[in-house]
């Protein structure tokens, strides 16, 4: 074989590797599994049933995280009245039990119960408005729990409002 028969081969070669459809002067070999239109790796979309292009592989929000103006209310309304209800209940628990140990079991109580009750009122409907929204009422708790009985835990007073904090917003986050 001649060097001219080479050079005329891979000339045909080059020709047959398909090109990106969106971006011409990428060579790819792989191809949308629903229209068949060739694709680089920067645009494809890995999906269940294999490369998708960017037009059929558009990605569809899940239903879980697909949180609503309603259910934003409905955690703001029922956040709040947490807020209130655990502020109210962790004041008066420190001042029957002024021993920080059960203060922090109050604050994490407080945590889950916000984080749980907002995630059931949203049909458990995750987002992170939703982790604000959560995270919020238990600091307001706090605030509240000040209001009706002023205590200073210090670090530990920090540490307990971060970790109930922390518990609601993995709930619905």
């Amino acid at each position: 074989m001649s060097i001219m028969d080479q050079s005329q081969q891979t000339e045909q070669e080059q020709e047959v590797i398909p090109h990106c459809y969106w971006h011409p002067e990428v060579e790819t070999r792989l191809s949308c599994s629903r229209c068949g239109k060739n694709v680089c790796t920067q645009c494809m979309v890995q999906a269940p049933v294999g490369i998708r292009c960017r037009e059929c592989g558009r990605t569809v929000r899940m239903p879980t995280f697909d949180v609503k103006t309603t259910h934003l209310a409905r955690a703001i309304g029922i956040g709040l009245a947490i807020a209130i209800a655990g502020g109210i209940l962790w004041g008066i628990f420190n001042g029957l039990f002024p021993v920080p140990f059960l203060r922090s079991l109050v604050g994490i109580g407080v945590g889950y119960a916000a984080g749980e009750i907002i995630s059931l009122s949203v049909n458990r409907k995750r987002g992170a408005a939703l982790a604000w929204i959560a995270g919020s009422s238990v600091v307001t708790a706090y605030l509240i729990s000040l209001v009706i009985n002023p205590f200073y835990d210090g670090l530990f007073g920090l540490v307990i409002i971060a970790l109930g904090v922390f518990i609601a917003v993995q709930r619905v986050r």
